[in-house]
């Protein structure tokens, strides 16, 4: 939960290349681990931080209202930890969903 609580500060104090806010006050971000405990999982937690962070701030970039939502899961030994950020924005084109997992490529 300490990850998902440092991303949405980040995320409320992010903005876009026009210098507004990323998290839009018609957009909900949801934290589905509050209250959680989640297993201790070990890795780097500044890259954990970073690719939350990144898969959070694109999705506020691309949801004009609704919700951004974290939510995580983990198996029964605390071995494998899931964390999912689901969105209400407009989705990812039939194209970009063929080039967006290749080196240097972004959704417009």
């Amino acid at each position: 939960g300490a990850i998902v609580d440092e991303v949405h500060t980040m995320t409320k104090m992010a903005v876009d290349k026009m210098n507004k806010p990323l998290l839009k006050p018609s957009v909900r971000f949801v934290n589905n681990l509050e209250g959680q405990q989640a297993p201790l999982i070990h890795g780097d937690p500044q890259k954990c931080t970073q690719l939350i962070y990144n898969l959070v701030t694109n999705a506020c970039k691309f949801t004009e209202r609704g919700s951004v939502t974290v939510t995580a899961r983990h198996d029964k030994e605390g071995r494998v930890l899931e964390v999912e950020v689901a969105d209400t924005g407009r989705g990812i084109s039939r194209e970009g969903q063929q080039r967006i997992f290749q080196a240097f490529e972004q959704e417009q």
